[in-house]
């Protein structure tokens, strides 16, 4: 964006001051790269064009870089390398010190910084679709419209920070929980920027989070209790079945992540044995543009560490039951677990399970709070954490213990009242 001052045009997006003649050869080495990259050149006019690119990056550079300098050449080191000041690079030699320049000038800003971390994340694919979905959606909501999202990353202090911080959460507005979430953004994207070396250091991990203040989160239910889970499985079981009803019967007689079930194959061979070797998710592209494409269904190993997430677990007779009429209506389908020829959605599956809450009177809680059901009525029941974990799929016990801790009975008052008199 650029905005008219006196004869000069203002780089809103970094700041720079660019005189009319900078800013035409700022556009015209833009050109030459998008040619570069995307036309069909012979080797000898690929060399002259990226030729042509160096000399204009240099020229423009020069121009920004020694503008307010009495001395006009870049510094030599005693090893023969290119030093600048002001700001500082070193490089082996000139074309690639004024290549680190360009890019500190024009490629710099959080919001490019953002944009590669986002690409090479989806790239390398060291976290789920999911996960980038989310930190996209935070990125456009809580950060993409900041003072700090323009600036060059190597000028973002603390004190930016912490006042985008101090926004977020004034005098209570926030949880903790969505601030870390917030953060956790910022963050990876000041790590990647160190690792790349772009900046020295992340200048998050200096600043005193915990002075903030912070909306005490409500406690929310995340488990059905025995009753509630009773009343909706003796409702769905007075229901004609389809592969939606049976799908959540079967969520109930397990802890199966939803995405597990939509892809389970079962051998009736072992028929109380069900093993989980995928998942079937619904996850978006990412695409040039940074926008997400619409849901594709991509089969994958389950989440977590395969060596704990691909298991098997053994069903109640009530489960196996499920599996049975599922294999009835769908005899020959790729899953098991399809309706009308095509595999379930997560969305369809919440939907259907809002719906059915909701005509039986008790309180909708997500397909994922059906694992925490199951987990914390077999911690109820005297199962021990270590036992369960391997049912869940978890590496570590204390992922476990998030799922047990919930009450899925009412508590015996008069038990305690009794203990205490």
């Amino acid at each position: 964006m650029q905005k008219q001052k006196g004869g000069i045009l203002l780089n809103t997006v970094n700041n720079l001051k660019l005189t009319p003649s900078q800013e035409k050869l700022k556009l015209s080495i833009e050109v030459l790269q998008t040619y570069i990259t995307n036309a069909k050149l012979s080797t000898t006019e690929m060399a002259q064009y990226i030729e042509m690119t160096k000399k204009q990056k240099e020229r423009l550079v020069s121009d920004i870089y020694f503008k307010d300098k009495k001395r006009k050449e870049f510094y030599i080191c005693s090893d023969g390398r290119i030093k600048s000041y002001a700001p500082q690079f070193i490089a082996a030699n000139k074309e690639e010190l004024v290549d680190k320049l360009y890019k500190y000038y024009f490629d710099n800003i959080l919001e490019e910084i953002y944009r590669k971390w986002v690409q090479h994340r989806y790239k390398t694919k060291i976290v789920s679709g999911k996960t980038i979905e989310e930190d996209i959606s935070i990125w456009n909501r809580f950060i993409a419209n900041s003072e700090i999202a323009t600036m060059q990353v190597v000028d973002i202090k603390p004190k930016h920070l912490m006042k985008l911080f101090q926004s977020w959460t004034g005098n209570g507005l926030i949880t903790r929980k969505a601030f870390n979430n917030r953060k956790s953004v910022l963050n990876g994207i000041f790590r990647y920027a160190v690792l790349d070396e772009i900046i020295a250091y992340n200048p998050i991990t200096s600043l005193p989070c915990n002075d903030l203040k912070y909306k005490v989160p409500v406690v929310k239910k995340k488990a059905y209790t025995k009753e509630e889970r009773s009343l909706l499985l003796a409702y769905l079981n007075s229901l004609e079945p389809d592969a939606y009803i049976l799908a959540i019967m079967l969520a109930f007689y397990g802890i199966f992540r939803i995405g597990e079930i939509k892809a389970v194959s079962w051998d009736s061979t072992n028929e109380d044995i069900i093993t989980i070797q995928h998942q079937l998710v619904e996850e978006r592209i990412l695409q040039e543009d940074m926008k997400l494409s619409k849901p594709q269904r991509i089969l994958k190993n389950p989440k977590g560490n395969p060596y704990y997430s691909i298991r098997t677990e053994q069903l109640p007779p009530e489960g196996v039951a499920v599996l049975k009429k599922m294999k009835e209506l769908n005899p020959n389908g790729k899953f098991l677990f399809m309706h009308e020829g095509k595999p379930l959605t997560t969305d369809s599956f919440n939907r259907r399970l809002k719906k059915y809450c909701k005509e039986i009177g008790i309180p909708y809680l997500s397909s994922h709070k059906i694992r925490f059901t199951g987990a914390s009525m077999l911690y109820d029941a005297g199962v021990k954490p270590i036992d369960i974990q391997p049912l869940l799929g978890h590496s570590t016990l204390a992922m476990t213990q998030h799922y047990i801790s919930q009450r899925v009975a009412e508590r015996d008052t008069s038990e305690m009242a009794r203990i205490l008199a």
